[in-house]
């Protein structure tokens, strides 16, 4: 295992909580966090992880910080005893992997699931002559019903702005979280959808919305649209009195990370379950100051273990779920899930795997 420097004083912590009391308490959670954040814990073997498309790179990354992280290197005066673990990213042939990274349901039978990452549902837009566009739940339950057909008729979801006289058009193929997750969010604010116009599919492809034609519209991931650079359509929920502007809910990270802050978790002894629950009080990503109105069309990407066989797969989660690998995902085209719900995963994907020990200090 790789110690750091900065482990003495979590040495020390856990020291001092061990002498105020005659038996051997559990660690507290706060304490096994700050360790696992402080340490590598590295277990012989590779792991071939799948992901989706649009995550392979940062997953690479992470396979690529592998390589000097977990290496058995006896020049390395801080790494002792130090076993090889690898992390392949699985591709189209693969047959079988020993990890899923998805916001669909596993595969795999899982064994452990934990979130990894927030990911949104969001309405993409082609119309040249609106620099910005917004739609009230109200006018977005019916694009989705079909009963809104002309660009006029959003008109007033978007004051101050001049809405053209045209047809709006669908791209029918929508991704079926995306969908579900718009849909849902519909349904918790009253807005019934009865017969889509879209059709769900399964992880369709990126390509698909590259050229999407003047005057349509389209649901895809958050993630297609940062990608692809396609503009997504804020959710008007009305004016404020103070400023007289709009109050929009944004699907960018801060307006993501705002409504990942009210999810309710729910914890097995295997798995991690996520539920939205509006009457909390979002909070602002960190950084800033004040939340913005929540975008609330969310849904996590899972971390699934498909392995049993060893501890392999919770220590090549326990490491991508370490803060400073965490860290890539802000510049990446999916949100990180608030530290409570990261310090929880990393938490349970350590099950099973051996509590690091401070090295001998002088």
């Amino acid at each position: 295992m790789k110690i750091s420097r900065l482990f003495a004083s979590i040495a020390i912590l856990g020291s001092a909580s061990l002498a105020l009391t005659a038996c051997d308490p559990p660690m507290p959670p706060e304490v096994a966090a700050a360790i696992a954040e402080q340490t590598y814990t590295c277990v012989e073997g590779n792991a071939t992880v799948s992901s989706p498309a649009l995550m392979s790179d940062i997953v690479l990354g992470w396979a690529d910080s592998l390589t000097y992280s977990c290496v058995d290197d006896p020049g390395t005066t801080e790494i002792i005893e130090q076993p090889n673990m690898t992390l392949s990213v699985a591709d189209s042939t693969t047959k079988s992997v020993d990890a899923e990274i998805s916001e669909y349901p596993a595969s795999c039978k899982p064994i452990q699931s934990v979130p990894l990452a927030a990911e949104a549902g969001v309405l993409v837009y082609m119309e040249s002559d609106l620099s910005s566009f917004s739609v009230s739940p109200k006018n977005l339950a019916g694009i989705l019903n079909g009963t809104i057909t002309n660009w006029s008729q959003l008109a007033s979801d978007n004051p101050g702005t001049d809405i053209p006289n045209l047809p709006l058009k669908v791209f029918p193929t929508a991704d079926t979280m995306a969908l579900n997750s718009i849909t849902g969010y519909l349904s918790a604010q009253g807005q019934k959808v009865s017969t889509p116009v879209f059709t769900a599919v399964d992880k369709p492809s990126v390509d698909l919305y590259a050229a999407l034609e003047e005057g349509q519209v389209a649901i895809v991931p958050n993630s297609y649209a940062v990608y692809l650079g396609l503009y997504p359509a804020a959710i008007y929920l009305g004016m404020d009195k103070d400023t007289e502007s709009p109050i929009l809910a944004t699907p960018d990270l801060a307006g993501i990370y705002a409504a990942s802050t009210q999810w309710k978790l729910m914890k097995d002894s295997n798995s991690i379950t996520l539920t939205l629950d509006p009457s909390i009080k979002p909070e602002p990503a960190p950084g800033f100051d004040i939340a913005p109105p929540p975008y609330q069309a969310i849904y996590p990407v899972n971390y699934y273990t498909c392995k049993s066989s060893d501890l392999l797969v919770n220590a090549i989660g326990r490491f991508i779920l370490r803060l400073d690998s965490q860290g890539s995902l802000g510049a990446s085209n999916y949100a990180q899930v608030p530290e409570y719900i990261r310090i929880e995963s990393l938490l349970m994907i350590s099950k099973g795997l051996p509590t690091p020990t401070p090295t001998p200090t002088e």
